[in-house]
């Protein structure tokens, strides 16, 4: 049979306690005594219950250390995107990305002409699209300045 218990730990310490409608108060008195709450159990007995939990813990660990593998990829990933970038405005560079120059960014040298715009917009759109590989911040830059060229 089954019984559900709370496991603690302190340090390497663990420890687990069976949980009735006391609980709560038991748990206060560990908490006083530096227990942090590690998991809920079902198990067979404390020890089992115990052992559960450090396995439960290594592969939670596990988890999060490949979550955070793949968050720094996405991070270098972004960093590397931004460093590509080429910052600046009509009359020079500049250090904000308010600062961009939108024919840059559409890789001309001189205004296009409208024709010439909306075909550069749509093979940006199509490389950069978030539904394609690409990313949103990207994606979002090409329409702020796809926007602001039409207009001028």
């Amino acid at each position: 049979m089954y019984y559900h218990y709370v496991v603690l730990k302190k340090g390497e310490e663990y420890l687990a306690a069976l949980t009735n409608p006391n609980t709560q108060w038991e748990l206060g008195h560990y908490y006083d005594q530096g227990y942090a709450f590690c998991m809920d159990v079902s198990a067979f007995n404390a020890s089992s219950a115990v052992e559960v939990a450090k396995q439960n813990e290594k592969s939670e660990i596990i988890r999060l250390q490949a979550q955070l593998n793949l968050l720094q990829k996405d991070y270098q990933k972004l960093m590397q995107e931004n460093q590509s970038l080429r910052f600046g405005n009509r009359y020079g560079q500049g250090s904000s990305i308010n600062a961009i120059n939108p024919l840059e960014v559409f890789g001309f040298a001189s205004a296009p002409d409208q024709k010439e715009l909306k075909s550069r917009y749509r093979q940006l759109s199509q490389k950069f699209h978030p539904d394609k590989g690409g990313s949103n911040f990207l994606m979002q830059l090409v329409r702020e300045e796809y926007e602001q060229l039409r207009k001028s």
